[in-house]
């Protein structure tokens, strides 16, 4: 199985949903959906974008030892099931990209994350999604991006959030040798 994302391009931090810190859903966001490799060769062919990788970072709020805590996942954007297994290692080094930078908060952040989580009373939030996309044009050459979002959410209680995402976004374009 490979992942393409076809349709509209969503452009670096679009708002998904501005409502005041409800979650963003995955319905909202462009549709990532998986196909058969042989798909994904013809419409990649066609000019549509296929996914080369990616990572989502969900929290939800949890009690450790009777106290609240924030529980962190860093997943494929199509779901952990469902990772071809070339793509795994590029989605574990996206993770530990997103670990140590986007998710780096300081302890202040890290409080006002804890109460916005405590409010979904449970539930899953995902609070952003980085993905790489690569696409073949007209000419036979390749065209690959480096696509993210923020949760409006999270930027409201962490405005260093935004500087991070670009700098993944800058080292994944970098690492890739991508020209901006």
């Amino acid at each position: 199985m490979v992942s393409m994302v076809p349709g509209r391009w969503m452009r670096n931090h679009e708002r998904m949903n501005d409502e005041q810190d409800k979650p963003m859903e995955k319905s909202n966001m462009t549709e990532i959906r998986n196909v058969t490799e042989d798909e994904a060769i013809k419409r990649a062919l066609e000019g549509n974008p296929v996914i080369l990788g990616g990572v989502e970072v969900h929290v939800r709020c949890v009690r450790y030892k009777g106290d609240p805590g924030i529980r962190v996942d860093y997943t494929p954007p199509f779901g952990p099931d469902d990772c071809p297994a070339w793509m795994e290692d590029i989605n574990n080094r996206l993770a530990g990209l997103c670990r140590s930078t986007v998710m780096n908060l300081n302890d202040h952040a890290r409080k006002r994350l804890l109460s916005l989580v405590q409010k979904d009373v449970g539930k899953d939030r995902m609070i952003y999604r980085l993905f790489v996309t690569s696409r073949i044009e007209d000419d036979g050459s390749h065209e690959t991006q480096v696509h993210d979002v923020v949760d409006p959410a999270f930027e409201r209680i962490d405005r260093g959030v935004v500087g991070r995402a670009a700098d993944v976004r800058r080292e994944v374009e970098g690492v890739m040798r991508l020209k901006r």
